[in-house]
């Protein structure tokens, strides 16, 4: 069984110039076609945690309760600690950030990880890399400026680590491309964890990962079991199911290479998912 800690349903038109503009909305509603969620449930995942905007997320996970998990992506230079309590309230598992303008790690953010560890939520962060025409002004979702990518830095996280031992961080991506710093956060910090989501990380050849997991000549237990299944997908349409079920090879190739013990599987696949959204 999977829990997909990081999944999306939000869908925008694109304009000439190829940006996704508003209105934003949810992919898939009651009474469209099940089939591309039910082959997901086939594969056998089990749940889905969608990492949209409040409008997308909340919908969704009330259309299927039973299935998605909301954790509402919010603009982390806009939101206020306020807003966050209420989308706790609402029945939000955790808070997604992504494209700030200063650095993940910064004072002016603290008061807002403050809040979600007050909830005991969770707190998750977009890492590396960020796809274009998603959030550049005039965008669906555009900022005040243009995004640079190293304020998301996996060692951005380390700060929030130190400040906020108590708060589960959950780094989306592994940090792509910084993939080794991404590895020093995990295995330095208890309470943060990471996942493989994205197209990048199931492109490397496996040595990378064998490379990077391996210690002294050993696998290296402790970070590893902070991993998180995640994919990154859409499980509303066949063309992103096709994507989930090649992480799901990826992430079962990852164990067969690296040789991971089944009782750490089980806490990639499922049982830290369980405790991070606290299902």
């Amino acid at each position: 069984m999977y829990i997909d800690v990081h999944t999306h349903g939000m869908h925008a038109e694109r304009n000439k110039e190829g940006k996704l503009v508003p209105p934003l909305v949810p992919i898939w509603k009651k009474g469209d076609s099940m089939t591309p969620i039910e082959q997901c449930q086939k594969m056998g995942i089990a749940k889905v945690a969608l990492l949209d905007p409040p409008e997308v997320a909340f919908a969704l996970a009330k259309d299927l309760p039973d299935f998605f998990i909301p954790v509402p992506q919010v603009d982390i230079d806009k939101t206020s600690p306020e807003e966050i309590n209420n989308l706790f309230k609402r029945g939000a598992k955790g808070i997604k950030f992504i494209s700030p303008m200063y650095s993940y790690g910064d004072n002016r953010y603290f008061p807002i990880y403050d809040a979600i560890r007050a909830n005991d939520g969770t707190a998750v962060f977009h890492t590396g890399y960020v796809a274009i025409g998603l959030f550049e002004p005039g965008c669906v979702l555009g900022r005040t400026d243009y995004v640079d990518i190293t304020n998301m830095r996996p060692a951005t996280l380390d700060r929030i680590g130190r400040a906020f031992p108590d708060l589960k961080i959950l780094m989306s991506h592994f940090g792509n491309p910084w993939w080794e710093e991404a590895w020093k956060i995990i295995s330095s910090h208890k309470n943060i964890y990471a996942d493989f989501s994205g197209g990048t990380a199931k492109g490397k050849e496996m040595k990378v990962w064998k490379s990077l997991f391996t210690f002294e000549g050993k696998l290296h237990t402790q970070s590893i079991k902070k991993i998180c299944f995640g994919t990154d997908g859409a499980p509303f349409i066949k063309e992103s199911t096709d994507g989930i079920k090649k992480m799901i090879i990826f992430y079962e190739n990852f164990y067969k290479i690296l040789k991971v013990p089944k009782e750490i599987q089980k806490l990639i696949n499922s049982e830290n998912a369980k405790m991070l959204y606290k299902l």
